[in-house]
């Protein structure tokens, strides 16, 4: 069945590469923004009886971007598509997935509640703050891994670490980092996997306590979900190379990289920095980009 391939403002690349992968249509569409501050998004593709394809990050401005994609999901809708399938590889408000302190709101679920009200097929996401904000969700909800992309990375700069399985570590910076820590060190020939205990001494800071690992002379590499600040990779790098490590590399599937992030990417403490393209804005020097587009293809193949 034929094809077409949409993003509105947040994943523009990624859309026209998966369109080309799968040698089908990049949508069109048009965007109105009123003197008042309301935004009209509408499609310029005929859709009718297609399999629709819409990626679209909620990343910052979280809730501009997050209103612009249920407008252009309506108007996919009323134009008869056959099925649509929507992929957010970043999701915003993620990270709001429980109440912390008397009163909060639960921001994840309410963004869940919203996404339901489009009423597409499947929602697909990448490496998801927390396993179970799929439970949130009404609407099919597939939570892919990026593991294969950081795999693949690895065994082309790390052959010879990688082969000998006691000169490399898969570090997770919490235990929230657990399972794609052990993920990535299964696909890299079961290489070890450790923790860090690590405790928060207030909002936006991190300090690692302890760990009683041995990474002397060993090839570090921290594997964690979002890079914000950078303070969580900071302290652990510090860490690790405090205890001897070799050399420390980061691996994060979205990089979101707040202003204060600046302090992680002088850092020289760390020899490597590899993200994917889920959130895409001006590539920074220094740091590796993978793209995401294999994974979505990958659902299409027949």
């Amino acid at each position: 069945m034929e094809k077409i391939v949409f993003s509105v403002s947040a994943n523009k690349k990624c859309a026209k590469e998966v369109a080309n992968l799968l040698g089908c249509e990049e949508g069109k569409i048009q965007i109105n923004h009123f003197q008042d501050g309301e935004v009209m998004v509408k499609t310029k593709s005929d859709v009718k009886d297609k399999i629709v394809i819409v990626i679209q990050s909620t990343s910052s401005p979280a809730h501009e971007k997050l209103f612009e994609l249920l407008l252009l999901l309506d108007s996919i809708k009323r134009g008869g598509a056959y099925k649509i399938y929507l992929y957010i590889p970043y999701f915003g408000y993620s990270r709001q997935e429980r109440v912390s302190f008397k009163n909060e709101p639960i921001s994840c679920e309410v963004v869940a509640r919203i996404l339901d009200t489009a009423k597409v097929d499947k929602i697909i996401s990448f490496d998801i703050h927390h396993k179970d904000i799929k439970d949130f969700f009404k609407t099919e909800f597939i939570n892919k891994p990026t593991t294969s992309l950081f795999k693949n990375y690895y065994e082309s700069i790390l052959n010879d670490e990688i082969n000998d399985k006691n000169n490399i570590v898969i570090v997770s910076p919490d235990h929230g980092s657990n399972e794609r820590a052990h993920l990535l060190g299964d696909a890299l020939k079961n290489a070890p996997v450790i923790i860090l205990d690590k405790y928060r001494p207030a909002p936006n800071k991190a300090e690692h306590l302890k760990s009683d690992a041995d990474v002397k002379d060993k090839t570090c590499i921290i594997v964690d979900d979002i890079i914000d600040t950078g303070g969580t990779l900071i302290s652990a790098s510090k860490l690790l190379k405090d205890k001897g490590a070799k050399k420390v590399l980061i691996c994060a599937s979205h990089a979101v990289l707040s202003k204060n992030s600046k302090k992680l990417l002088k850092s020289k403490q760390i020899a490597d920095i590899v993200v994917t393209n889920s959130i895409e804005k001006r590539k920074i020097k220094g740091i590796n980009y993978l793209s995401i587009s294999p994974l979505i293809v990958d659902d299409f193949k027949d």
